[in-house]
């Protein structure tokens, strides 16, 4: 009983290190490059990686989405001077399309589908 005691005691007592800096900024490995962008992440003003996946193999030169503010969990996409609708977006797809809301509109290249009412269409560099 005496032994544990004495070794949790002596634990405690010990200096805690900081370790090696071996990243360089004192960060995590993730954010001590690259402007401090987790990998993955989108840039700031960047199509964001969920909702560029939902343009398939290639991506447009001029990505444009047309999001529908009623429904969180789908948006059209501009392919081939086409309007396509993709629906079924997970929790954090529905999120980048809650923050698409958010940028501001720019005119569409091609006419709306139409659907009752006013979506709202982003181009993103």
């Amino acid at each position: 009983m005496l032994v544990p005691m004495l070794l949790v005691a002596s634990l405690l007592a010990m200096p805690q290190g900081r370790g090696h800096d071996k990243h360089g900024q004192g960060g995590p490995p993730g954010l001590a490059k690259k402007d401090g962008v987790p990998p993955g992440l989108a840039k700031k003003g960047g199509l964001p990686p969920g909702l560029a996946k939902k343009f398939g193999p290639r991506l447009p030169e001029r990505p444009y989405i047309a999001v529908d503010p009623r429904y969180q969990d789908r948006a059209w996409f501009l392919i081939d001077g086409r309007w396509e609708l993709r629906k079924g977006f997970s929790v954090g797809l529905q999120a980048e399309v809650r923050d698409c809301l958010r940028l501001p509109m720019a005119p569409p290249p091609v006419p709306l589908p139409r659907v009752g009412v006013d979506l709202h269409v982003v181009l993103f560099n």
